[in-house]
């Protein structure tokens, strides 16, 4: 596996183009001056906020609350790669260091590439926060089926 080792992420963030139904989610990290947009599914996006966030609180790294709001007072929105993104993410691991530091690595589900890099656990939290709202924000599920309901109409097996 040909791993591209970023080092410290100046900026980790998740985001969504296109409306709900037809949305696909980047994470998108800038190292060293450049930016990576890595193309995910949003079940992907659930499982790294809310598993690198409990690993985060059983740590017991501290987290600076104040650090995080600043983060999400900055500009977090994603540039829309419009099919330049380095790869379609497979495989997500995350692991937290002694110094608190989180690294975060992503491989590709298709060929032998992937991407490392390091962040701070407020970068992570910010990153969660607004990884929670997208989950949520997407189409409404329905109650029987449990299936998500498109704008469009929604033929629910469940009352079929």
């Amino acid at each position: 596996m040909a791993m591209n080792n970023l080092g410290p992420a100046e900026w980790f963030v998740v985001g969504a183009i296109g409306p709900p139904g037809k949305r696909r989610f980047y994470f998108q990290v800038v190292a060293d001056g450049n930016r990576h947009s890595l193309l995910a599914e949003k079940q992907q996006v659930e499982a790294l906020a809310s598993q690198g966030w409990r690993s985060l609180q059983r740590s017991g790294v501290e987290v600076d609350a104040s650090a995080v709001e600043s983060i999400l007072s900055s500009d977090l929105e994603i540039d829309d790669p419009a099919g330049t993104e380095d790869f379609r993410v497979g495989t997500i691991n995350v692991g937290i260091r002694p110094s608190g530091l989180m690294n975060i690595s992503f491989e590709s589900d298709r060929d032998d590439q992937g991407l490392m890099f390091m962040v701070s656990p407020e970068q992570f939290r910010a990153m969660a926060l607004v990884a929670r709202r997208l989950v949520r924000a997407g189409r409404p599920i329905c109650p029987w089926c449990r299936l998500p309901r498109n704008p469009e109409g929604h033929e629910c097996p469940a009352r079929n």
